[in-house]
């Protein structure tokens, strides 16, 4: 989204509505200086006329069924906030937007992000440390480890470990832990190229799915963990474990290959 926002840069916002309930009509007239991610929060800087007036600074979250859209807005649906600039008009829906967000964006740990290039596994693997017996399941969802991953993500990279999703973190040996870090932020990377290729769910091998594509065992589909979150996962590739059994190492096996190679898929919002 930050890359496909890029051509309204330096524009006014020529007009704003919405329902939101926050005081967007400050940002009439504005020009949008400043797009910035981190994890799956939006943040955009914008700049009024009057020099002397500070910068405001937007976040916006997608939360669960969020989305957004340029210049193809969604038919009978209201947006959230909808900004119009002389080159499109760009639309948020079903999502969390606020003003006002400079202070909350300078306290942020970009070495989390998976997607920044600050991201440092050496940090995040100091920040595992302190969860050993939190279960893999949240783990992978947790924002302060791993700014931007999901449920997607954590589904489908359980798969490629082979992981039950209440394996506790204290159940993998500590020299294999970097091999968690590495396979979510891997993942994530290879979720982006896919998506801008509309390729996505072509790659799923146990989220929404019906049965293991190795052994073709219906998929167990139950909440997890914590965080309560949906599951997807092999009864027989991905087992569960005792409390008193720790695996003796752990291996992240590639991704599957694509399934219905041809044509492109549908757009995926979330």
């Amino acid at each position: 989204m930050k890359e496909e926002l890029q051509p309204f840069l330096g524009q006014k916002v020529q007009k704003i509505s919405g329902n939101s309930k926050q005081p967007i009509s400050k940002l009439h007239r504005c020009i949008l200086t400043g797009i910035k991610s981190w994890g799956k929060a939006l943040f955009l800087t914008f700049q009024s006329s009057k020099k002397s007036d500070a910068p405001i600074m937007t976040k916006t979250h997608f939360m669960m069924f969020g989305s957004y859209r340029i210049n193809d807005p969604k038919e009978d649906r209201v947006s959230r906030v909808e900004f119009q600039f002389k080159s499109g008009i760009l639309y948020f829906y079903a999502c969390s937007f606020q003003m006002e967000a400079a202070e909350y964006y300078s306290h942020l740990d970009f070495k989390v992000d998976v997607m920044s290039k600050t991201w440092d596994p050496k940090h995040v693997l100091k920040q595992l440390e302190k969860k050993k017996n939190s279960y893999l399941c949240d783990l992978f969802l947790d924002q302060t480890l791993f700014a931007g991953s999901g449920n997607i993500v954590k589904n489908e990279v359980l798969f490629n470990l082979r992981c039950h999703p209440l394996t506790k973190l204290s159940q993998v040996p500590r020299k294999d832990w970097p091999k968690l870090v590495g396979a979510i932020h891997d993942y994530c990377w290879n979720f982006y190229a896919w998506k801008k290729k509309f390729e996505l769910r072509r790659h799923w091998q146990a989220y929404r799915q019906y049965y293991c594509p190795l052994c073709k065992s219906k998929l167990v589909r139950e909440n997890d963990g914590k965080m309560n979150r949906k599951s997807f996962f092999c009864p027989i590739h991905q087992k569960s474990l005792s409390s008193r059994v720790k695996l003796e190492h752990l291996r992240v096996h590639a991704v599957l290959p694509m399934k219905n190679p041809k044509g492109k898929e549908m757009r995926l919002d979330h």
